[in-house]
């Protein structure tokens, strides 16, 4: 598994402080997220990976481009700092297949179903956060007639803002990790993602 140790460390200290800093700014009223649930849309970039995969015994590299994908997502506050929450994703990228007798390039298309749980560290209105969850992950090809689903699971940190009592930001660097047939090693799409959501 590939973790980019040195880039995710700076952030999550960088996110930490930033936070730390700035929670003097909020405001000073009494304020709970404890029982509330929340509608977001969200969006996710997701970082290019390569593996190697085993067809009719050759060891082919298998490409996957950088992308961005887009959706939906609930959530619950069970207490100021205790977050469920469930997303639906979806996106396009360009995969590339290195065979003997030259590169193959097509459409895969992804989708992601992920349940999650956010640590809200500070019960403040703005507050870092971690998170960690497990789901799906389908890949398929028009051009190929390939389909797959395959468990998948994510960790990340940053942060979120109740900017009013309806509205909030989060802001989370995550990585998320599945696997498909006959390869190597686990795929790894790390990336930033980003929901607006409406709590009630």
């Amino acid at each position: 598994m590939k973790v980019h140790k040195g880039k995710f460390s700076t952030i999550i200290i960088l996110s930490l402080l930033v936070f730390v800093m700035t929670s003097a700014i909020c405001s000073a009223q009494e304020y709970s997220r404890k029982g509330k649930g929340e509608i977001f849309g969200m969006f996710q970039t997701m970082g290019s990976d390569t593996i190697h995969e085993t067809i009719t015994g050759l060891d082919l590299p298998f490409e996957f481009d950088s992308t961005t994908v887009y959706g939906l997502g609930i959530g619950y506050n069970s207490t100021d700092h205790w977050n469920v929450n469930m997303d639906l994703l979806f996106g396009t990228t360009d995969s590339t297949l290195g065979t003997p007798v030259g590169e193959f390039t097509f459409d895969s298309d992804y989708w992601l179903w992920d349940i999650n749980v956010d640590y809200n560290i500070m019960a403040n209105r703005l507050t870092p956060l971690v998170t960690a969850g497990i789901g799906f992950f389908n890949l398929s090809s028009d051009d190929t007639n390939a389909s797959e689903t395959n468990f998948s699971y994510n960790v990340g940190a940053g942060g979120r803002w109740d900017i009013t009592d309806n509205i909030l930001v989060k802001a989370v660097y995550r990585i998320t990790w599945t696997e498909i047939a006959d390869s190597d090693a686990a795929l790894q799409f790390d990336g930033v993602a980003l929901s607006v959501a409406y709590m009630f």
